[in-house]
């Protein structure tokens, strides 16, 4: 589930914390990688448990509505939107055989929230869609919960705030956490279930640290490699965040065979571009096109399999 970008993200964030903190702080900010990792899996989950808590919400609504003295039967009608819908149940019910302990907040604890969002929600049009059936089919509850996810990552201003505001890596991984939503909600609705798990024996997991591990251990020697190819060199004069993240390409140039050298070239170019200045994503591409050139003729960078495309 975790892709490789977010890996080297997370990775580069953890090595520039440790590097804030000192020596002393490594074995905590390696914890810290492996939890933040972690915590991915646990925020896809708790994004799951949102239509469940959401319906609670409506439910309440409807039943306060109901007790007007002119209680507004098309409203009442509209807020029963997520009553009986036997996939949300469904996907619910499945949460709850995983005990989050890496990101633990309650949908309700975030009650004040839910009437932007169900404001938003009335507007849209594949909400009006789905309110013309009176008792909608399976496959019909499943194509609006798909495209309830679909605008609701993208779309929904309110969401996106409350996302950002209880959840400090949202912006880094809300496009995984979206592509594995989407990819639970693909299949036959009785066949709906939250993926696996991450474990620290899964790949990424495992590239992550690993990343961590050599840039720790190798800086002076990754620093002496880039002092080879860059005139008047001086550690000092490069942005932190640039340093760190020749330090990690360095690492798979070096450590990673199967690792094709564009693939991290490119992959690094686009973290600076996004997380770094203006002329980083240029200064990188001109001293990783060196290393790569330099430390192949030189034997230290040695590819194999996968890793020997687009050399």
């Amino acid at each position: 589930m975790i892709s490789r970008r977010l890996v080297r993200i997370k990775a580069l964030q953890a090595l520039y914390a440790a590097q804030q903190g000192g020596d002393s702080a490594k074995t905590q900010c390696r914890q810290g990688l492996l939890s933040s990792l972690m915590a991915t899996y646990d925020v896809y989950v708790f994004l799951l448990e949102l239509p469940h808590y959401l319906n609670e919400y409506l439910l309440s609504e409807q039943e306060i509505e109901a007790k007007k003295f002119y209680p507004d039967k098309e409203k009442i009608r509209r807020l029963g939107l997520l009553n009986n819908n036997t996939v949300v149940s469904g996907i619910y019910d499945k949460t709850l055989q995983y005990k989050r302990r890496y990101f633990t907040p309650n949908w309700s604890e975030f009650g004040e929230s839910f009437p932007d969002i169900t404001d938003w929600l009335f507007l849209q049009e594949f909400t009006m869609d789905y309110c013309v059936f009176d008792a909608p089919d399976i496959a019909q509850q499943q194509t609006f919960l798909q495209e309830f996810y679909r605008y609701l990552l993208g779309e929904c201003e309110p969401f996106y705030l409350l996302m950002q505001e209880m959840y400090g890596a949202w912006d880094d991984d809300e496009n995984t956490i979206d592509r594995e939503i989407e990819k639970t909600l693909s299949v036959s609705p009785e066949n709906i279930t939250p993926g696996i798990p991450y474990s620290k024996e899964d790949d990424e997991v495992k590239m992550a640290l690993t990343l961590f591990d050599l840039v720790a251990a190798n800086s002076e020697k990754y620093e002496e490699y880039v002092s080879t190819v860059t005139e008047n060199w001086d550690p000092g004069r490069i942005a932190v965040l640039d340093l760190l993240c020749l330090k990690l390409a360095l690492a798979e140039f070096t450590s990673f065979p199967h690792v094709p050298l564009k693939v991290t070239i490119n992959e690094y170019l686009d973290i600076v571009r996004e997380y770094s200045t203006p002329n980083s994503g240029r200064f990188l591409n001109g001293v990783l096109d060196k290393l790569r050139v330099s430390l192949t003729e030189s034997g230290v960078i040695v590819k194999s399999g996968r890793g020997l495309r687009d050399k």
